[in-house]
């Protein structure tokens, strides 16, 4: 588990370090300030507006691609991609859209003069 890039053996060294350079009275002082200072960190206008720009500039290709009605040709593109990689879709879909049984048989006939897949399937 790693928290900003940095591992559990990392972390140790880290607080190793603290411990020897002020001290085991003094890293609770440290500890206690770093900590009011992140706090107000966060509570400050600054930190909020960027927070604020962060998910702006995350939601935008989104927004973008709602303004330009991309969404329904992203759909179309996946459904004929998956008929791309599945072909018994395009078979099922067009056993439904053939109503006519002229049409119908022809299409069975064509679909049974088909050459056979070689490969060992």
């Amino acid at each position: 588990m790693e928290i900003l890039n940095i591992g559990p053996l990392e972390l140790l060294v880290i607080l190793v370090l603290a411990v020897l350079m002020f001290g085991p009275d003094d890293l609770v002082n440290f500890a206690h300030k770093a900590g009011r200072w992140i706090y107000n960190l966060r509570k400050s206008e600054l930190w909020q507006e960027i927070v604020g720009t962060t998910k702006e500039i995350q939601e935008l290709p989104q927004k973008i691609m709602k303004e330009a009605e991309l969404e329904e040709t992203i759909k179309e593109i996946n459904a004929l991609n998956q008929t791309l990689l599945n072909p018994e879709l395009p078979k099922k879909a067009n056993d439904a859209v053939i109503t006519d049984p002229p049409l119908a048989q022809a299409a069975e006939e064509h679909h049974e003069s088909a050459p056979k897949d070689t490969l060992g399937s």
